[in-house]
Protein backbone atom coordinates (compact mmCIF):
# COMPACT_ATOMS: atom_id res chain seq x y z
CA UNK A 1 0.00 0.00 0.00
CA UNK A 2 1.48 3.31 -1.05
CA UNK A 3 0.75 6.76 0.27
CA UNK A 4 -0.57 7.76 -3.17
CA UNK A 5 -3.09 4.89 -3.15
CA UNK A 6 -4.17 5.74 0.40
CA UNK A 7 -4.59 9.40 -0.59
CA UNK A 8 -6.69 8.32 -3.59
CA UNK A 9 -8.94 6.31 -1.26
CA UNK A 10 -9.44 9.37 0.95
CA UNK A 11 -10.25 11.48 -2.11
CA UNK A 12 -12.85 8.92 -3.25
CA UNK A 13 -14.49 9.06 0.19
CA UNK A 14 -15.06 12.78 -0.27
CA UNK A 15 -15.25 15.38 2.50
CA UNK A 16 -15.23 13.74 5.92
CA UNK A 17 -17.21 14.91 8.92
CA UNK A 18 -15.95 12.26 11.31
CA UNK A 19 -13.58 9.37 11.78
CA UNK A 20 -12.57 6.76 9.18
CA UNK A 21 -12.68 3.04 9.94
CA UNK A 22 -9.92 1.00 8.31
CA UNK A 23 -10.74 -2.71 8.28
CA UNK A 24 -9.70 -5.93 6.59
CA UNK A 25 -6.55 -8.03 6.47
CA UNK A 26 -4.53 -5.11 5.04
CA UNK A 27 -5.84 -2.52 7.52
CA UNK A 28 -2.48 -2.00 9.22
CA UNK A 29 -0.72 -1.15 5.97
CA UNK A 30 -3.51 1.20 4.90
CA UNK A 31 -3.58 3.00 8.26
CA UNK A 32 0.20 3.44 8.12
CA UNK A 33 -0.01 4.92 4.59
CA UNK A 34 -2.76 7.43 5.44
CA UNK A 35 -1.73 11.01 6.27
CA UNK A 36 -1.07 11.45 10.02
CA UNK A 37 -3.93 13.97 10.33
CA UNK A 38 -6.54 11.40 9.23
CA UNK A 39 -8.91 10.74 12.15
CA UNK A 40 -9.16 6.95 12.54
CA UNK A 41 -12.15 5.32 14.21
CA UNK A 42 -11.74 2.93 17.12
CA UNK A 43 -13.44 -0.51 16.80
CA UNK A 44 -16.28 0.55 19.13
CA UNK A 45 -17.05 3.81 17.27
CA UNK A 46 -19.59 4.52 14.53
CA UNK A 47 -17.37 5.79 11.67
CA UNK A 48 -18.35 8.46 9.15
CA UNK A 49 -16.59 6.52 6.36
CA UNK A 50 -14.57 3.36 5.87
CA UNK A 51 -11.72 1.89 3.89
CA UNK A 52 -11.73 -1.90 3.47
CA UNK A 53 -8.41 -3.45 2.44
CA UNK A 54 -8.42 -6.95 0.94
CA UNK A 55 -5.34 -6.27 -1.18
CA UNK A 56 -2.75 -9.01 -0.69
CA UNK A 57 -5.14 -11.29 1.23
CA UNK A 58 -6.50 -14.65 0.19
CA UNK A 59 -10.11 -14.66 -1.00
CA UNK A 60 -12.00 -16.38 1.82
CA UNK A 61 -15.61 -15.48 0.93
CA UNK A 62 -17.05 -16.30 4.37
CA UNK A 63 -14.47 -14.20 6.23
CA UNK A 64 -14.86 -11.32 3.77
CA UNK A 65 -18.66 -11.36 4.11
CA UNK A 66 -18.37 -11.41 7.90
CA UNK A 67 -15.95 -8.44 7.92
CA UNK A 68 -18.16 -6.47 5.54
CA UNK A 69 -21.36 -7.30 7.46
CA UNK A 70 -19.80 -6.10 10.74
CA UNK A 71 -18.68 -2.90 9.05
CA UNK A 72 -22.10 -2.36 7.44
CA UNK A 73 -23.68 -2.62 10.90
CA UNK A 74 -21.33 0.09 12.22
CA UNK A 75 -21.83 2.55 9.36
CA UNK A 76 -24.59 5.15 9.46
CA UNK A 77 -27.01 5.58 6.55
CA UNK A 78 -25.32 7.29 3.61
CA UNK A 79 -21.79 6.62 4.86
CA UNK A 80 -19.27 5.99 2.05
CA UNK A 81 -16.72 3.22 1.89
CA UNK A 82 -13.89 2.31 -0.45
CA UNK A 83 -12.94 -1.34 -0.92
CA UNK A 84 -9.39 -2.01 -2.14
CA UNK A 85 -8.85 -5.35 -3.88
CA UNK A 86 -6.96 -7.06 -6.67
CA UNK A 87 -8.15 -6.69 -10.26
CA UNK A 88 -7.37 -8.44 -13.53
CA UNK A 89 -6.09 -5.91 -16.07
CA UNK A 90 -7.58 -5.89 -19.56
CA UNK A 91 -4.32 -5.58 -21.52
CA UNK A 92 -2.51 -8.88 -21.94
CA UNK A 93 0.91 -7.61 -20.84
CA UNK A 94 -0.56 -5.99 -17.73
CA UNK A 95 -2.47 -9.18 -16.97
CA UNK A 96 0.79 -11.16 -17.16
CA UNK A 97 2.49 -8.66 -14.87
CA UNK A 98 -0.44 -8.97 -12.46
CA UNK A 99 -0.09 -12.77 -12.45
CA UNK A 100 3.60 -12.42 -11.58
CA UNK A 101 2.82 -9.99 -8.74
CA UNK A 102 0.12 -12.30 -7.35
CA UNK A 103 2.39 -15.35 -7.63
CA UNK A 104 5.14 -13.52 -5.73
CA UNK A 105 2.61 -13.13 -2.88
CA UNK A 106 1.55 -16.77 -3.01
CA UNK A 107 -1.80 -16.04 -4.67
CA UNK A 108 -3.21 -17.61 -7.81
CA UNK A 109 -4.28 -15.68 -10.93
CA UNK A 110 -7.97 -16.30 -10.13
CA UNK A 111 -7.58 -14.00 -7.10
CA UNK A 112 -7.65 -11.02 -9.49
CA UNK A 113 -11.12 -12.00 -10.72
CA UNK A 114 -12.90 -11.90 -7.34
CA UNK A 115 -16.29 -10.09 -7.74
CA UNK A 116 -15.77 -7.39 -5.10
CA UNK A 117 -18.47 -4.99 -6.33
CA UNK A 118 -21.07 -7.77 -6.45
CA UNK A 119 -20.07 -8.81 -2.96
CA UNK A 120 -20.78 -5.31 -1.64
CA UNK A 121 -24.09 -5.10 -3.49
CA UNK A 122 -25.17 -8.50 -2.14
CA UNK A 123 -24.65 -7.15 1.38
CA UNK A 124 -27.01 -4.23 0.76
CA UNK A 125 -24.47 -1.53 -0.04
CA UNK A 126 -25.10 0.76 -3.02
CA UNK A 127 -22.12 0.46 -5.37
CA UNK A 128 -21.47 3.87 -6.91
CA UNK A 129 -18.31 3.49 -8.99
CA UNK A 130 -15.25 1.42 -9.73
CA UNK A 131 -11.83 2.96 -10.21
CA UNK A 132 -8.65 1.18 -11.27
CA UNK A 133 -5.13 1.91 -10.03
CA UNK A 134 -1.58 0.57 -10.32
CA UNK A 135 -1.82 -0.33 -14.00
CA UNK A 136 -5.33 -1.78 -13.53
CA UNK A 137 -4.02 -4.36 -11.01
CA UNK A 138 -5.93 -2.75 -8.13
CA UNK A 139 -9.64 -1.94 -8.01
CA UNK A 140 -11.14 0.73 -5.78
CA UNK A 141 -14.87 0.08 -5.35
CA UNK A 142 -16.79 3.05 -3.97
CA UNK A 143 -20.04 2.16 -2.21
CA UNK A 144 -22.45 3.78 0.21
CA UNK A 145 -24.66 2.38 2.93
CA UNK A 146 -28.20 3.06 1.79
CA UNK A 147 -31.20 3.72 4.01
CA UNK A 148 -32.43 0.14 3.55
CA UNK A 149 -29.03 -1.49 3.67
CA UNK A 150 -30.04 -5.03 4.46
CA UNK A 151 -28.98 -8.04 2.43
CA UNK A 152 -31.82 -9.70 0.60
CA UNK A 153 -32.17 -13.22 -0.73
CA UNK A 154 -29.93 -16.20 -0.04
CA UNK A 155 -26.19 -15.57 0.37
CA UNK A 156 -25.32 -17.24 -2.92
CA UNK A 157 -28.05 -15.64 -5.04
CA UNK A 158 -26.77 -12.99 -7.47
CA UNK A 159 -29.67 -11.82 -9.60
CA UNK A 160 -29.63 -8.25 -10.86
CA UNK A 161 -32.36 -6.18 -9.25
CA UNK A 162 -34.36 -3.17 -10.40
CA UNK A 163 -32.09 -0.62 -8.74
CA UNK A 164 -28.71 0.31 -10.21
CA UNK A 165 -25.87 -1.33 -8.35
CA UNK A 166 -28.10 -3.59 -6.25
CA UNK A 167 -28.11 -7.35 -6.33
CA UNK A 168 -30.74 -9.38 -4.57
Amino acid sequence: MTRALAARCLALLGPLDGRVAVVGPGAGRVAAALPPATPLARPDECPAAAIVAFLGARADPAARRADLARLRARLADGSPLVLIDHNQPRARWRRLLGVVVLASRGLGPARARYPAARELAALGLDVERLRLACGERVQLVVARRGAAAEPCGPDDEQVEGQERGRWR
